[in-house]
């Protein structure tokens, strides 16, 4: 396993944060990009993969977020579907190892016809991602993704498909979800994980620190891990109002680095 973090979509951060991965020892950089998106030029994304290679730092994964795959409003999915095209490019470009998006949703519908329009919809882009060398990882809970709770990933994978988990366990435990079973029973399905530290205080969030200061059980998440044999990243998500800005954004970064250090061989 790796460690690595999101990182700032803009030039000047990225260019602070691959030479503070480098001097720090961090694998890799995340990087995530939601409705402004189609914004997003290949020429920065060349310029992104130079700074990258300049530092020898990696792409641990791309993500697209929020983007409606499956919509029932037809120009709603194909400008969906251009941007998700655009996405696979631009992860190939960086050299990605996970490209992550949402499974899109259709509100109005049942579990079992979201997962089968998803398998309508995404056989094209699941090639063109394993064709790149990406493994394809869907994110849970939130937007625009039908996958809610873990039968939703089971009915895809019992349709043949080779999606896996992105799994955040902070994420699934806001959701009033159980995390730990998931990696019991389908760690061999968790393709991508990001590690946020979630504080609970009279049933509300109250803080995200660095990993080790909260409720996430961490220690059992990564027995399971290794139980299933992970070899990919474990990137840090700096998240909230007060640890996802500097100065307490690096602090962040290094401590959690620490703490979960402490597990890594």
């Amino acid at each position: 396993m790796k460690m690595a973090f999101i990182g700032e979509n803009h030039l000047e951060g990225v260019e602070a944060d691959a030479a503070f991965a480098a001097e720090h020892g961090f694998a890799g950089l995340e990087y995530n990009y939601w409705g402004d998106f189609d914004k997003l030029e290949a020429g920065t994304v060349a310029k992104m993969r130079e700074i990258l290679d300049r530092h020898g730092v990696g792409c641990c994964a791309l993500g697209l977020w929020g983007w409606n795959h499956i919509a029932t409003d037809a120009a709603e999915r194909d400008a969906a579907h251009a941007q998700l095209n655009r996405a696979i490019d631009f992860a190939t470009t960086l050299g990605a190892n996970v490209f992550v998006t949402g499974g899109g949703l259709m509100p109005d519908a049942t579990p079992e016809d979201n997962a089968a329009e998803f398998a309508s919809v995404f056989p094209p882009f699941i090639d063109r991602v394993h064709g790149a060398g990406m493994q394809m990882a869907m994110y849970p809970v939130h937007g625009n993704s039908f996958f809610r709770s873990i039968q939703d990933y089971e009915r895809v994978w019992d349709m043949g498909f080779d999606v896996g988990i992105k799994l955040d366990c902070a994420n699934w435990r806001h959701a009033g979800l159980e995390y730990l079973p998931v990696l019991r029973d389908h760690g061999d399905k968790v393709y991508y994980v990001h590690i946020k530290e979630h504080v609970y205080m009279d049933g509300q969030l109250v803080s995200q620190p660095a990993a080790g200061m909260g409720d996430i059980e961490w220690g059992k998440i990564m027995a399971f891990l290794y139980e299933a044999g992970y070899e990919g990243y474990l990137s840090i998500e700096a998240h909230g109002p007060k640890w996802s800005r500097d100065p307490l954004r690096r602090r962040m970064l290094l401590l959690t680095q620490r703490y979960i250090g402490q597990f890594l061989l």
